[in-house]
């Protein structure tokens, strides 16, 4: 089979790449079994971001953004993302995927840091596995894509630093090779790293090892953002059920042990920006989310699925005090790209949240990653379709020594509690040391990949002498100008500091 590009990853990132690039020609999808159920995209709840609304304009949805994301966020790629928003989402609104307020408009909810309602959202808010699910199902039907199970194991690069394709693991521990003149990874973030996440266990970087490996830069490890309302509960790893920011746009408000709510001095109150909430719930130690306020009924019908999903855990959406608590929930840092998705390793592209297109700086605006991976999806597609040659003939070379799997559960357990305890919401200097020398301590032959990234985002954080967005340190409390630019990891180089331009570039 003539491959045009390999897709590494079934989330909304590599599905939407994948069927952009088959209207043209043939592509490999490959995903672990259910891939598509296991990544973020099937848990987001809150919805995509999009000037949609009679008084909003991309104009208002870049400045928003810019405000957001405290001065780190490259301001042409988030100029890209705002502009060609509605032209990403509007197949989706044509696919009856979103709520609607008429037949015409849909319906738009508000969310923390957006000065305006522009959150498109699907009917019983888990807009994520409602959008994932159709994208898949496309994608399986399609004549142009074709799935294989398994796990990337290493990237093929050539002597030229061309990267050709990648050696897949199988299910069935098998190694194969699948070569094309693009690969695109699509691997999602590393926020399960941490023990209290958001995220699939599965979330651990991988892709990002792959291009660092590679030759690819990565860049903004430290920024991790700690999402304010996951449930606490007592649960395994990856098993925490977020709260969506949804819930604080519909009115839901936060209040402390004593029931009183602890947003109000703050601008925005509950829809403050994210990194702020999280931190205001982290100190209050105890805190809960209510919507006792609220009417019941259309509280039920607003969030049907999460109220489901809630009484499973013997909770009541509209009744019940949630008691909540931060929990990683998303990666801004990744892997370098452009504005086609590119990386510095010839015909290798990141998509999604494994990669940093320079749009959420050290924070995200909420609702702005699905977005993403729908805008430079697209441009991925249109720049291997239109740009990308088809390398001369190249001879697979023989296939790299399988490396023992590790006993992971352990390992991310023991990672998980390195994580949460010394780079958490706030971070303390002695403890990142610390954190550091554990880390070290852990490192064996078998468990070396799944440790260097832990390793990376540590010494970034230590690194960065300010609190800046989501990174937040105890000694040093203020964002310094002279830290206005990007810790780069290159894995032939180590880490270094780049300076952002803060020019709006040309497109």
């Amino acid at each position: 089979m003539s491959v045009r590009a390999l897709v590494i990853g079934a989330g909304i990132a590599g599905l939407a790449t994948a069927l952009a690039i088959a209207r043209y020609d043939n592509v490999v999808i490959c995903a672990p079994p259910d891939g598509w159920r296991e990544g973020s995209t099937y848990r987001a709840q809150g919805g995509i971001a999009a000037a949609w609304g009679e008084d909003d304009d991309w104009h208002r949805h870049l400045e928003d953004t810019l405000l957001v994301t405290r001065g780190l966020a490259d301001p042409g790629a988030v100029r890209i993302l705002a502009e060609e928003a509605r032209q990403a989402v509007a197949p989706l609104v044509e696919a009856g995927i979103f709520e609607m307020a008429d037949s015409f408009h849909p319906d738009l909810g508000r969310e923390a840091g957006h000065s305006r309602s522009r959150i498109l959202h699907a009917k019983g808010g888990l807009t994520g596995r409602v959008v994932s699910r159709y994208l898949y199902q496309q994608a399986l039907s399609h004549p142009r894509i074709r799935f294989v199970e398994g796990f990337a194991e290493k990237l093929i690069v050539d002597s030229r630093e061309i990267c050709r394709g990648s050696w897949i693991r199988t299910p069935s521990s098998r190694i194969i090779g699948i070569l094309a003149p693009a690969t695109v990874l699509a691997t999602g973030g590393y926020a399960a790293l941490w023990q209290r996440t958001s995220n699939h266990p599965a979330s651990v970087g991988n892709g990002l090892l792959l291009a660092y490996e590679a030759g690819a830069e990565l860049s903004d490890l430290e920024f991790v953002q700690f999402h304010p309302t996951i449930l606490a509960q007592d649960v395994p790893r990856g098993g925490a059920l977020l709260l969506t920011e949804a819930l604080r746009g519909f009115g839901a408000h936060l209040v402390n042990a004593a029931g009183e709510r602890f947003m109000q001095d703050y601008p925005g109150q509950e829809l403050a920006g994210r990194d702020e909430v999280a931190r205001a719930v982290y100190q209050q130690g105890t805190a809960y989310l209510t919507l006792r306020h609220l009417n019941r009924d259309r509280v039920y019908d607003h969030f049907g699925q999460l109220a489901d999903l809630l009484s499973q855990r013997h909770f009541d959406l509209a009744q019940d005090l949630l008691p909540v608590a931060p929990g990683a929930h998303f990666s801004m840092g990744g892997v370098c790209t452009g504005y086609f998705g590119e990386t510095r390793v010839q015909s290798l592209y990141a998509a999604g949240e494994a990669a940093n297109t320079g749009v959420h700086g050290a924070n995200r605006l909420a609702s702005n990653s699905l977005l993403e991976a729908l805008v430079f999806s697209a441009r991925i597609a249109r720049h291997i379709t239109e740009n990308l040659k088809r390398p001369d003939s190249f001879v697979l070379p023989d296939p790299p020594m399988l490396s023992r799997k590790a006993a992971q559960t352990e390992i991310l357990r023991r990672l998980g509690d390195i994580m949460d305890r010394h780079f958490g919401v706030i971070r303390h200097p002695h403890l990142m040391v610390q954190g550091l020398e554990r880390l070290k301590s852990l490192q064996t032959a078998d468990n070396h990949r799944i440790l260097q990234l832990c390793l990376l985002i540590g010494q970034s954080a230590l690194r960065r002498e300010e609190s800046r967005g989501a990174h937040c340190r105890s000694d040093f409390p203020e964002s310094e100008t002279d830290w206005a630019g990007h810790l780069i990891h290159l894995e032939s180089r180590g880490i270094e500091f780049r300076e952002v331009s803060g020019v709006l570039k040309p497109r």
